[in-house]
């Protein structure tokens, strides 16, 4: 069984979707209410409207709250997986170790696997993140640094968006 939680951000409405082993997806900011209904009703049909969040799913709405607030902050809730294959894992596990502000090419990612020439299944797997900002997908870019697909409301722009959120972030407490 599922729960689910549709909370209000400066950037739209996002919705965080719990199981009994942790986070099992985040939609971010982008859809208006009745499409993240839709879209629940498509891809978690068990899940089930959730009631006062308990603390973890609390950190977790602020955490994304505050993110587009421009105030990244830390979070490690429990992320739940266990529908991803092996290698999906991997490739999302390498994508956590991707620090905030930096980014990383979808070659890199695919040589931190153990397969150079596996661009183009590190670039599904990483396309069906279904925990963007704590599996930092938007931090993947092209080889050439060029902002290329995103899958999250907004697409590349929304990607971008992000990227600079974390800078400025980053800039000020180094500042």
């Amino acid at each position: 069984m599922s729960n689910y939680w549709i909370f209000s951000t400066v950037m739209g409405d996002a919705c965080v979707i719990v199981g009994e082993k942790g986070i099992k997806s985040l939609l971010l900011p982008g859809w208006s209410k009745s499409k993240i209904v839709d879209h629940l009703a498509d891809a978690f049909p068990e899940a089930r409207v959730g009631g006062a969040a308990p603390k973890e799913v609390a950190e977790t709405i602020k955490f994304v709250q505050n993110y587009f607030l421009g105030k990244p902050g830390k979070a490690s809730p429990k992320l739940d997986l266990s529908e991803r294959t092996e290698f999906s894992k991997k490739v999302l596990s390498i994508l956590m170790t991707i620090g905030a502000g930096e980014t990383r090419s979808y070659s890199w990612v695919a040589q931190q696997v153990g397969n150079k020439k596996a661009i183009r299944a590190v670039a599904q797997a990483i396309a069906h993140n279904p925990i963007p900002l704590f599996i930092p997908c938007h931090r993947v870019v092209g080889k050439d640094g060029s902002m290329t697909g995103f899958s999250a409301p907004g697409g590349v722009r929304a990607k971008r968006l992000m990227l600079e959120i974390e800078s400025k972030s980053l800039r000020k407490s180094a500042g």
